[in-house]
């Protein structure tokens, strides 16, 4: 029988949203970060997140995650978002016993950012180099490596390169996020097959690329739907 003269114990829960885009002028993934307001931590740089029914009722965590997307922590379209797990223990927040559960989310529009939004290196967030308050380092490494899973057998890096790209963009930001040498060949076999399946159609039109040339481009027809591959990267 629990003691009804013991003091309840404090709990919050939490999302979080790794948002990542790609930057085309670094050629590299970035992380969506905002500095803290409040205490804990307060000037911190960290994930956009929020308490859940933290002074606003949610019925779900999909109304939560709702909230944070239209906040101004966040407040951009993002291409995809998907839940990647939840961690919770008694040591992550000081002010008590807490939860998260943590999202993938990608940005492909360039965005206008507030003064107290900035996107950092996803290596140097997620590999600690650049340290983040309560373990907000750990979720990004765990949000990194879904994103290297996945691409092994989806078509989800191309959620960063918009609606239209080219092959050559489709072979580039496949192997950032494989972070080794895609061949363009494997790559354009699996454009060829998404085609086929009507994900992706020629659009007729040509962009710059590599060394200046102009390059043909496709269309994702369902820009919200992942394309699974019959055969994972490595074999």
């Amino acid at each position: 029988m629990p003691n009804p003269t013991a003091p309840a114990r404090d709990y919050l829960h939490t999302i979080d949203l790794c948002v990542l885009r790609f930057c085309r002028e670094t050629q590299a993934l970035e992380i969506l970060l905002n500095r803290r307001e409040a205490e804990p931590f307060a000037g911190h740089w960290a994930l956009p997140g929020i308490v859940v029914n933290g002074g606003v009722e949610d019925l779900t965590l999909s109304d939560a995650v709702e909230r944070l997307r239209n906040s101004s922590k966040v407040g951009m379209p993002l291409a995809w978002i998907e839940q990647v797990g939840t961690v919770g223990d008694a040591f992550r927040d000081p002010r008590c016993w807490s939860s998260s559960t943590f999202y993938l989310a990608i940005v492909s529009d360039a965005v206008q950012l507030a003064e107290h939004q900035g996107f950092f290196p996803l290596k140097g967030v997620a590999d600690a180099s650049i340290k983040l308050p309560f373990d907000h380092n750990s979720l990004v490494a765990a949000v990194q490596e879904r994103l290297l899973s996945k691409a092994l057998y989806s078509s989800l890096p191309l959620m960063f390169l918009g609606t239209e790209f080219s092959a050559p963009q489709a072979v580039d930001i496949f192997s950032l996020v494989l972070e080794r040498p895609v061949l363009k060949t494997s790559i354009r076999q699996r454009l060829l097959k998404m085609t086929e399946a009507g994900y992706l159609r020629e659009t007729g039109r040509k962009k710059s690329g590599h060394g200046g040339r102009p390059q043909s481009t496709v269309e994702n027809l369902k820009p919200a739907s992942l394309y699974l591959f019959d055969r994972c990267f490595l074999e």
